[in-house]
């Protein structure tokens, strides 16, 4: 495990090699995919195990039908599955994404709610998408886990392994809160660029030197 000065060295080299998604040409941000509450809530729904531009389309697709919980909750179902065909399990998340609607109208009022517990109670909706909900939406900073940032901060040596609940646990325990804003986007953006699944870069990693994985490599 790496000492605190270590994390906060991690973070800070990260910090300084990848930008935020405000301040790249994220797919995701120029598309408007987190443009309302709405958007952000149905996007991230629509993105679990589904790669970026398969999220994309379907819901570029959809929010030119769709702009509400009202429109979505009311939208037939055979036309609300042909928007979003382009996504994983799309039979499954049609009914998620009617009955998380339905939920939201009629047990919050028409409002996401804003705590971890009330997000992960909604159909459609697992830990990763609540944290995202909480980071970006509601300004409670949270650090979301996907399978790149499970990743990486595994080989570095940051957290034990563990699944990705756990690992989101020990992230939010050892990332000094300067960082917690936007960890998630700087570690998902090294996940996708550098410290791939197959083949990582490491001769270009920012933060090989405090790499475990690379170290063992190297042994």
């Amino acid at each position: 495990m790496k000492k605190p000065t270590e994390i906060e060295q991690i973070y800070d080299r990260l910090s300084s090699s990848y930008g935020t998604f405000e301040e790249s040409d994220d797919e995701w941000m120029t598309n408007g995919l987190s443009s309302t509450p709405f958007k952000s809530l149905v996007s991230v729904a629509l993105s679990t195990m589904t790669s970026s531009p398969r999220t994309v389309k379907a819901a570029v697709a959809l929010y030119e039908k769709v702009s509400t919980f009202e429109d979505l909750a009311e939208i037939d179902d055979a036309e609300l599955t042909e928007l979003i065909r382009s996504v994983a399990h799309y039979n499954r998340k049609t009914r998620s994404l009617k009955a998380m609607s339905r939920m939201i109208l009629d047990e919050h009022a028409g409002q996401i709610p804003s705590t971890r517990e009330e997000l992960m109670a909604l159909p459609g909706i697992g830990r990763k998408c609540a944290d995202i909900m909480l980071n970006f939406v509601f300004e409670s900073p949270s650090i979301a886990v996907d399978t790149h940032v499970k990743r990486v901060v595994q080989r570095i040596g940051m957290v034990e392994p563990g699944t990705a609940e756990q690992v989101a646990d020990a992230l939010a325990t050892i990332t000094p809160p300067q960082y917690t804003a936007h960890a998630h986007e700087w570690l998902i953006q090294h996940g996708m660029q550098t410290c791939t699944a197959h083949a990582p870069r490491c001769e270009e990693c920012p933060v090989r030197e405090w790499c475990d994985n690379v170290h063992e490599r190297s042994a």
